[in-house]
């Protein structure tokens, strides 16, 4: 099994753990997708609450068109490396300075709203993980299950 890594993905999940090459390129959606399935499996990964507020605001457009492109693979995912717990108390605990927390119109309730609303209209599953080790190990376990289904 060879992992593609996006090329634009920064603190990228290693996968040495697991003993699996991974390969760099530009993929058009998602950040991580498997050598000889990459129109069959794509995932877009999120590092923090504050990314997954800035994809559901300022540049919502742009996520949304990703949304439209992962509807069309048979497995797509979001992987979330934080927990749904962590969403819900957005902006507390996010990486945004408290002296800008008061500036945000957008609160955790809403953001998770949003989330639903993209699972059920694009059909693209959120996952949440209670931090990257434990992303990376769902990744994983993705791509052998698609492998294992496609043998």
């Amino acid at each position: 099994m060879i992992i593609i890594q996006d090329t634009r993905e920064q603190n990228p999940f290693s996968f040495a753990f697991y003993g699996y090459e991974i390969t760099v390129a530009t993929l058009k959606t998602g950040d991580y997708t498997l050598q000889g399935y990459e129109e069959i499996v794509a995932i877009e990964r999120k590092k923090s609450t504050s990314e997954l507020a800035t994809n559901l605001g300022k540049y919502r457009d742009r996520f949304e068109r990703e949304m439209e492109r992962l509807s069309k693979f048979e497995h797509k995912y979001i992987v979330c490396e934080f927990t749904e717990s962590d969403l819900l108390q957005f902006p507390l605990n996010s990486s945004i300075p408290k002296r800008i927390i008061k500036y945000i119109r957008m609160n955790g309730k809403f953001m998770r709203k949003q989330l639903h609303k993209y699972e059920e209209d694009y059909g693209v599953p959120v996952i949440f993980c209670d931090g990257k080790e434990e992303a990376e190990s769902k990744v994983v376990d993705i791509f052998q299950e698609i492998t294992r289904q496609h043998e």
